[in-house]
């Protein structure tokens, strides 16, 4: 490929959020919007992007990638994010784990010694958790999806719904330019959606690519939450999308 390093670094950029804005591009980058329309230009001639109005995406996806593919994905700033989230939970609570890499992250990172009651579909959170017995843990059964690494189904959002939970914990495929959480299969979607109508507080777990990344499924605006954790390099959009929504936005930087 002809592209210069930048263009490189901006095509891997794209792989993970699969959608990038020119703004958004610019201010990572510290250059000049012009640069980055010459940079989209390349790209998009040597077929490596496609131009969307105000910027770039990948072709549209109906389906993420694989949990393992997904785990190898920004694995330091999940980890900060979770360690983050972790400390700002109260002991005795009862906690939903949604799906989803960060989430599990969020497990792995909490204190063995910490009393908690923990329901989830997540079966590396799970596995997890089975390492630290002040955790009770409750794992919901429905439909096996062996890439996820999870449960899914009817009888996975009744058995949720038996719950009140204190806090919900959950991760997003994406968030839009307007602020709304979006997932890439209708299941995923309703069933954040459980988590959320059940929980008395919501903490999002999600580093800087989801934003602007494509997914088709609406979950709920961010107006429904109550904490974003996030990487401190994300997009500042994110901080005026939160300001608006009246949701507490957590940077997590290396010292979190």
């Amino acid at each position: 490929m002809n592209i210069s390093p930048r263009q490189r670094d901006i095509l891997a950029w794209l792989q993970e959020a699969h959608q990038l804005g020119t703004e958004q591009l610019a201010d990572r980058f510290q250059v000049s919007p012009q640069t980055i329309r010459r940079d989209v230009q390349t790209l998009c001639e040597q077929g490596l992007a496609r131009r969307q109005h105000g910027g770039l995406a990948l072709q549209a996806a109906q389906h993420n990638r694989s949990f393992a593919q997904r785990s190898g994905v920004q694995g330091e700033r999940k980890r900060r994010i979770a360690r983050a989230a972790v400390a700002w939970l109260q002991d005795e609570a009862t906690v939903f784990l949604g799906y989803g890499t960060t989430v599990a992250e969020f497990a792995r990172a909490l204190p063995p010694e910490k009393p908690l009651r923990v329901v989830t579909n997540n079966l590396d959170a799970a596995l997890a958790l089975a390492d630290k017995p002040a955790v009770e843990t409750w794992l919901a059964g429905g439909r096996l999806r062996p890439a996820d690494r999870d449960l899914m189904g009817f009888a996975t959002l009744d058995f949720l719904q038996r719950f009140e939970a204190h806090v919900a914990v959950l991760g997003a495929g994406g968030i839009t330019a307007e602020g709304v959480l979006c997932e890439f299969q209708p299941e995923e979607a309703e069933l954040s959606r459980v988590l959320l109508a059940h929980s008395q507080s919501q903490l999002l777990l999600a580093d800087g690519s989801k934003y602007l990344r494509a997914a088709p499924c609406r979950v709920a605006p961010l107006a429904e939450l109550d904490h974003l954790f996030t990487d401190d390099e994300a997009p500042e959009a994110l901080q005026a999308l939160c300001e608006r929504a009246g949701v507490a936005l957590h940077r997590c930087g290396v010292a979190a």
